[in-house]
């Protein structure tokens, strides 16, 4: 399945929570699930175990704005690193370039973030990038390229990120560069999520 292209907040009143990695609006003026029959219940259905499980995967998938392919593929990578798997999981998928650009405050989404990046408008160690996919290391830095510095809508974002920068990103809204001194860990996720549901999901 390819990435989600139709109504956002459908998305978010059907798992039950904001994602602010999708969208910068939020389901609590419709805080009841998508469908008639649903909102006259005016209440979310019982899941069973495995419909528990696949809603916590979704919330990963949709936050983060990955195919399925992507998705389990961050996975088996992180099954296959030492150390807990989940931890791992989380680890790769805050370390995305286009992630980082976004938790850095210069896009109001990730996948608006992850447009910045297609269209070359980042360096990384002082090279431009084209793969929002890159993973980002402790010490690297990154940067948008000079046309960036005068877009209004980058410059209004920035100074009102939708979520607090985490501690181990050191911005420098003067010249857009930010460098790296920590992944954002589990704590610091702007959702919440279930780990080990999802690693349950995938190891069925």
């Amino acid at each position: 399945m390819s990435r989600h292209t139709g109504p956002r907040v459908k998305v978010l009143r059907r798992l039950g929570c904001d994602l602010p990695g999708l969208t910068t609006k939020s389901m609590s003026r419709r805080p009841t699930p998508p469908g008639h029959a649903a909102a006259m219940n005016r209440r979310f259905p019982k899941l069973s175990e495995h419909g528990a499980r696949l809603r916590e995967k979704q919330k990963l998938r949709f936050h983060y704005g990955l195919s399925e392919h992507q998705l389990l593929r961050c996975y088996q990578t992180a099954a296959r690193l030492k150390g807990d798997t989940g931890s791992n999981l989380l680890h790769l998928l805050e370390s995305r370039l286009d992630n980082m650009v976004w938790r850095a405050g210069f896009a109001r989404t990730i996948p608006a973030a992850r447009q910045l990046v297609s269209h070359g408008h980042v360096n990384v160690n002082g090279h431009r990038a084209k793969t929002p996919s890159q993973l980002i290391k402790v010490g690297n830095s990154f940067a948008l390229r000079p046309k960036c510095l005068t877009r209004e809508d980058i410059r209004v974002s920035a100074n009102n990120p939708i979520c607090e920068p985490p501690s181990g990103l050191k911005i420098d809204l003067d010249t857009f560069t930010v460098t790296v001194e920590g992944i954002p860990t589990r704590e610091q996720l702007p959702i919440e999520v279930d780990i080990q549901k999802v690693i349950e999901f995938y190891a069925r």
